[in-house]
């Protein structure tokens, strides 16, 4: 009967090598948070790893900006002879933490986003018009300027007569636009969905969740209850940084590059003006169909 016990494992790829059985052993907790909705846009995963001799941190050089994928394996969770194996999240590592205890030995933290910091999606400021298109030529941009590719899902696509992207980021110029239609975005393994609300609420229910009861495990279509504590930490990262300044009383203008050991990511441009004020600027473009 031991081959048919219930039970379900994850399955961990770091740097494109699988290292399961070294990581699910030392692991003390998992959550994996597979968002949905206008406000959680994307897939974190947090784990703790036990090290209490330090072999762990000496056998795997982690660090942040790294690949991290995750998948979920089960065996005869709902009827014996199941299998079932989830899709796989790629994500990128913003988080690491190492607690080191006298008498316990030391514990590595890891958090990882479906949103990679190197891409400056979310947080790096943009000056740009959208004028005479559409809703999908813009997302297009914004997917190609972030390295990603476009699933355009929506039913409509929304004529933009003339939208302005001042000082924001691409995620917050494209939550606007969502915001207004009703519509959802989800960037996730390299591709930027956009589906519509009322086209979600259409579909048929993808789950149902159960209450356990003294026979059945409840939780999403009776596979178990799993407590989850989700938490998300993440700030985008720069390649190189340009300063420009300009001297007040010569109008002489001076600029400096300074470049990141990682060259991933986007260019952090800092203007700064005769008032002595830092803004973050870029060159103003137009997106046109």
């Amino acid at each position: 009967m031991a081959g048919l016990i219930r039970y379900a494992q994850p399955r961990i790829t770091y740097q494109g090598t699988d290292v399961t059985a070294a990581w699910v052993a030392a692991l003390e907790h998992l959550t994996w948070k597979r968002a949905i909705g206008m406000n959680k846009r994307a897939d974190t995963i947090s784990l703790s790893l036990a090290d209490p001799d330090g072999t762990f941190r000496r056998t795997y050089n982690v660090i942040a900006k790294q690949d991290i994928q995750l998948r979920v394996e089960s065996f005869n969770w709902n009827y014996p002879g199941e299998h079932l194996m989830s899709d796989a999240t790629q994500m990128q590592i913003t988080r690491i933490e190492i607690e080191i205890d006298k008498g316990a030995g030391s514990r590595l933290h890891i958090e990882a986003s479906s949103i990679p910091p190197t891409s400056g999606f979310r947080l790096t400021k943009k000056s740009r018009t959208a004028v005479a298109t559409d809703l999908k030529t813009v997302a297009a941009q914004i997917a190609k300027d972030n390295h990603m590719t476009l699933d355009y899902r929506a039913t409509v696509n929304p004529k933009v007569a003339y939208s302005a992207q001042h000082d924001q980021s691409d995620a917050a110029w494209l939550e606007r636009f969502c915001h207004e239609q009703d519509l959802t975005y989800k960037p996730k393994n390299g591709v930027l969905t956009i589906v519509g609300t009322q086209d979600l609420e259409a579909q048929a229910a993808t789950f149902t969740i159960v209450c356990p009861t003294a026979t059945s495990a409840g939780g999403i279509n009776g596979r178990g209850v799993i407590n989850v504590r989700l938490m998300e930490d993440v700030e985008d990262t720069y390649a190189h940084a340009v300063v420009t300044s300009k001297d007040v009383n010569t109008g002489k203008i001076t600029q400096g590059q300074a470049d990141d050991p990682d060259p991933r990511g986007p260019t952090l441009n800092v203007v700064h003006k005769p008032t002595g004020v830092v803004v973050e600027k870029e060159p103003e473009s137009e997106i046109t169909q």
